[in-house]
């Protein structure tokens, strides 16, 4: 398998695994606007307000950008008893398969960072944060969700932002809890001090993080390499990928080390791209994916999300289209030598239809389980046109071919065809599968083609739909809300 073929394997597959995240949750405000004149009163500039919006930030970030590849993910922070404190909770409340236990804190402040833009260029961040480690009794309650929520984990992932809920007496304990079931511990570290992390499976600092750490600047490949193998040794940690920027990202291990430059990229926002990529690195641990191939999937998740605005996060397809997938033979005409070759060999040919817009886990789910009960899957797709007049003008938010391109790259996948009109009912009577499946709250004689395919002998079959995921939803909660 080429590295494609491998990532889209690990996509489709990862859905089953679940994580543990623990660490500091906040909320990322953004005041957009325009700037045209300087203040008369002082010489700083007018910021003219049009629009405001927010994400989930710091450990919850990474908790959402895990949920949006479709793991299963469970994740405890401290908040306040404040509004912010409930605005976040809403905002978790909307990401599907992911599990908030708030550790709930009278004496602290729910952290918040204000950023304010103009032409797309932060001008100020505001910070309303409390950052004294937390008390005793509070660290206690993160150990007592912990204890209980790691026995369905497959991993731990520990987000440290320096915001007071992790230190390093909490930190050991989290580890051992971790170790004593044989789970992976990865970290996202804040410390100047290393050892605070000790026995983690895997550091992720950037090379600011690195040389606070060592108390020098080193910035040569070979350098960082060292330093970094010096941490590892002297704090008993497996593996440290180190983010390079610019430059990429290393990997080192305790007699070898990874260099992999980063992506060619137009970077529009850099916030929340560490979280894009523990999470991505994460997912790759979980499914046991070789590290090159992890840090390869990291590496493009990052180049990815820096294109976007604000703390965003990433869906399959988006992925998978990066990830150089081959061009998709769409034509009718084209397939149909192959059904007939399919059902003189006595094989089940199934059919299934939508806009398949930012392929993402509800997708995944449906195609997967209507894959899993015929012998070819045949997916139909709306053309762009046909997505503009069933969704609005702002959709598709990928063209017809790259949807299309997806769909041909997924492995139980037999073949795509785009249709023009509203409908798959021509398309259905072309093809005459043996099963017709739709996904979601349908009754089966109104699936467009139940006629044309129950006359026929065949079958229409409901899919249960993935609670919570759809092109729609993730365009709320991937990336900034608008308000």
């Amino acid at each position: 398998m080429n590295n494609t073929d491998l990532i889209v394997q690990h996509l489709s597959t990862v859905q089953a695994k679940s994580v543990l995240v623990i660490g500091d949750v906040m909320l990322d405000k953004y005041v957009i606007g325009d700037v045209q004149r300087i203040s008369p009163e002082a010489p700083i500039p007018v910021l003219s307000h049009s629009q405001s919006s927010q994400a989930t930030g710091g450990a919850a970030n990474v908790a959402r950008n895990l949920a949006q590849l479709g793991c299963q993910v469970m994740l405890i922070g401290c908040v306040g008893q404040d509004p912010v404190a409930a605005e976040l909770m809403d905002a978790l409340s909307h990401i599907p398969q992911l599990s908030f236990c708030p550790i709930s804190c009278a004496d602290r402040r729910t952290t918040v960072k204000t950023r304010y833009l103009s032409s797309g260029q932060q001008m100020l961040r505001v910070d309303s944060e409390t950052t004294e480690p937390i008390t005793e009794q509070q660290a206690e309650q993160i150990i007592s969700q912990a204890d209980i929520l790691i026995e369905q984990a497959d991993i731990l992932v520990l987000s440290d932002y320096a915001k007071g809920c992790l230190f390093p007496s909490l930190n050991k304990r989290l580890i051992d809890l971790a170790q004593k079931r044989g789970l992976p511990v990865i970290v996202d570290p804040k410390s100047t001090d290393f050892s605070a992390y000790r026995g983690a499976s895997m550091l992720t600092p950037n090379l600011s993080e690195l040389n606070r750490a060592c108390g020098s600047r080193v910035n040569k490949l070979n350098e960082i390499e060292d330093a970094a193998r010096q941490q590892m040794k002297q704090h008993d940690i497996e593996q440290m990928l180190v983010t390079l920027s610019a430059r990429g990202m290393m990997l080192v291990e305790h007699d070898e080390a990874l260099h992999l430059p980063a992506y060619p990229c137009d970077v529009y926002d850099v916030s929340g791209a560490g979280d894009t990529v523990i999470a991505l690195m994460t997912s790759a641990k979980m499914n046991n994916l070789a590290d090159e191939l992890g840090m390869h999937l990291a590496n493009l998740g990052a180049s990815l999300v820096v294109a976007k605005t604000g703390t965003a996060c990433l869906t399959p397809g988006e992925l998978i289209i990066a990830s150089d997938s081959a061009p998709a033979e769409t034509e009718l005409a084209k397939l149909l030598p192959k059904v007939t070759e399919w059902r003189a060999n006595s094989q089940t040919i199934g059919f299934t239809n939508g806009c398949f817009d930012l392929l993402h886990p509800g997708h995944l789910y449906s195609l997967t389980n209507a894959a899993a009960q015929c012998d070819h899957l045949i997916v139909g797709v709306n053309a762009d046109a046909s997505v503009k007049r069933l969704k609005g003008s702002n959709r598709p938010i990928q063209s017809e071919q790259d949807r299309a391109r997806v769909l041909a790259a997924l492995p139980f996948v037999s073949a795509v065809v785009v249709f023009t009109e509203d409908t798959p009912q021509a398309l259905i009577e072309a093809i005459s599968p043996d099963i017709l499946f739709k996904g979601g709250d349908y009754q089966a004689e109104d699936v467009v083609g139940y006629n044309h395919v129950t006359r026929r002998g065949g079958q229409v079959v409901i899919i249960d739909t993935l609670p919570g995921h759809s092109t729609t939803g993730f365009l709320e909660t991937g990336s900034l809300k608008l308000y």
